[in-house]
């Protein structure tokens, strides 16, 4: 048999991306042909490819028809659906809250599964016919999460698995009263496990919901039920079976998470009773029963195939897009991309856009008194500059009449300088014309009087 399975994603090892590759690994031990088709990829999706699954992330690169669709997600489902729309289709809900997960009704779509009871009366309710509709509970293999060894008398060492964040000060304060070493892994802490099969078995205690609490117990852990959304307790052979209906989930965290409470669920532990816990989930709970109830599902939906009726197919494919194709109602594409925080509310977005808005006003105002400052600042630079240029140019005025006067003043030097070198050639031609007109004798006659009228004055 030729299986496609869908997912949303299959990148970071979420429950339903587990599921999947859980799923494909099972269908092809079993015999089966199994793709995978997923809208988002990641080292999940490479690493299964590398050990030799097939796995897609655009419709079009599917070739071959499959004999049955095995859906998870309505809008990963919907493209299969469009691609193949002659194929059954077995649609699985793994969740009674989230809107991609809840079953949209569609003639293709044969038979329903939900993996509790939650999910059972969540696809009830949205008119899902009962007897097209089996619970098929999640499994483990065993092949991957191997049995750990006995634990011991006293716990240890303890694991704290999670999506949320809430109740992690109350785990890590009632681990710390009985000294207990405690690890964290999940979204919610920052660190993802890509082998939580080998991880597991090397603690005693688990806190954890769902398929990871299943996981855990399945190992051999002993296991306290809880997140933030809630407090079950300590799982123990008199409550797996319950428990496990309901998938370790939602409808048993009836109390919330706190240290006290914890506190009780540890001074539970009980070595002997959760090796009885981990019997019963490896002998119920492992995927040989989980694939041939699979397989039985798919028969089923493939003996309705001739049913498929195209018209009716087309008038469900445009309901369909009514409700996941963008437009201005607030259809299932608003409530999805609500729930995956791809899309606030008006509330918030409105609350948002108006803080802004006050931001941009405030600046505004701001902005407002600057440009005044600065314009002021500017008249000031203005009027500087304008009597900085009258002073250059009475400077430049000033400038110009000295230089008129030393101009002047130069042309008088000259003239100065023409008359003294004038009387300086006229005295020395008289100097010539006495010595030449004046014989000697008398020169000297009058210099020896000169003298003796010296000495009598002296």
């Amino acid at each position: 048999m030729r299986v496609l399975i869908t997912n949303f994603m299959l990148a970071g090892n979420s429950g339903t991306e587990n599921v999947v590759e859980l799923l494909a690994d099972a269908l092809r031990s079993a015999g089966h042909d199994t793709m995978i088709f997923a809208p988002t990829i990641g080292e999940q999706a490479k690493r299964m490819a590398y050990r030799g699954h097939r796995v897609y992330d655009r419709i079009s690169q599917i070739h071959d028809r499959p004999d049955v669709i095995h859906a998870h997600h309505i809008s990963a489902c919907f493209i299969a659906m469009a691609k193949f729309p002659d194929t059954p289709v077995v649609y699985t809900c793994h969740s009674a809250f989230f809107e991609i997960e809840a079953p949209l009704f569609h003639p293709q779509i044969k038979r329903w599964v939900g993996v509790d009871e939650a999910c059972e009366d969540k696809c009830l309710a949205r008119g899902v016919p009962e007897a097209q509709l089996s619970v098929i509970l999640n499994s483990v293999d065993p092949a991957r999460f191997k049995m750990r060894d006995a634990l011991p008398e006293k716990p240890q060492r303890a694991l704290l698995l999670t999506k949320n964040t809430a109740h992690l000060q109350s785990v890590r304060d009632a681990c710390s009263t009985f000294n207990l070493q405690l690890d964290e892994l999940g979204p919610a802490v920052g660190k993802v496990s890509t082998n939580l099969a080998n991880e597991l078995l090397g603690y005693d205690i688990v806190f954890a919901t769902a398929r990871m609490a299943l996981e855990a117990a399945f190992v051999g852990c002993a296991v306290v039920v809880c997140d933030e959304r809630g407090f079950a307790g300590y799982l123990a052979s008199s409550n797996v079976k319950d428990w496990r209906k309901n998938n370790f989930g939602v409808r048993l965290l009836r109390r919330p998470t706190t240290r006290a409470l914890i506190t009780e669920a540890i001074e539970k532990y009980d070595a002997a009773d959760a090796f009885k816990v981990t019997a019963h989930l490896r002998e119920t709970a492992s995927t040989d029963d989980y694939v041939a109830a699979y397989t039985s599902v798919y028969e089923a939906a493939i003996r309705l195939a001739s049913t498929i009726d195209p018209v009716q197919i087309a008038d469900a494919n445009a309901r369909w897009m009514e409700e996941l194709i963008v437009t201005g109602e607030e259809r299932i594409w608003y409530k999805i991309a609500s729930e995956m925080c791809w899309m606030p509310r008006y509330e918030s977005e409105y609350s948002r856009m108006s803080e802004n808005i006050s931001a941009l006003v405030s600046h505004s105002d701001e902005a407002t008194k600057t440009i005044s400052a600065l314009s002021s600042r500017t008249a000031l630079i203005v009027e500087s500059l304008s009597a900085a240029a009258a002073q250059t140019n009475h400077a430049v005025a000033q400038i110009d009449f000295l230089s008129r006067q030393t101009s002047d003043l130069s042309n008088e030097l000259n003239a100065i300088q023409d008359h003294t070198a004038k009387s300086y050639n006229i005295l020395f031609n008289l100097k010539l014309a006495y010595q030449t007109l004046v014989p000697s004798i008398f020169r000297r006659m009058n210099a020896v009087r000169r003298q003796r009228i010296s000495r009598e004055k002296d």
